[in-house]
């Protein structure tokens, strides 16, 4: 059995289910993925990807921002004045 398609300007039977999770859970954010539901509080990151590549670039990103205030544009953090006279690495083969 399949569920008949929605009417036009209605709903469907999907998004109707999830805008009352999200009224009764209104302390959670319900994001789909690929047709998985995740829910995470509100207020709590959420990184998603393919790749943990990515997820580790968004975490850092992310604590990065929270460690800067905006206004900075820099990824980076400076060097600090001591760290300046430290040999360099450049060149060197890992």
């Amino acid at each position: 059995m399949t569920a008949a398609p929605a009417a036009a300007g209605q709903p469907g039977r999907d998004d109707l289910t999830s805008r009352i999770f999200q009224a009764l859970y209104q302390d959670f954010n319900l994001r789909t993925i690929h047709g998985i539901y995740v829910v995470v509080p509100t207020g709590v990151p959420c990184f998603a990807s393919s790749s943990l590549g990515e997820i580790a670039r968004q975490i850092s990103e992310y604590e990065y921002s929270r460690e800067n205030p905006a206004g900075r544009h820099s990824r980076r953090p400076r060097v600090a004045a001591a760290d300046q006279n430290a040999p360099s690495l450049q060149g060197h083969r890992y």
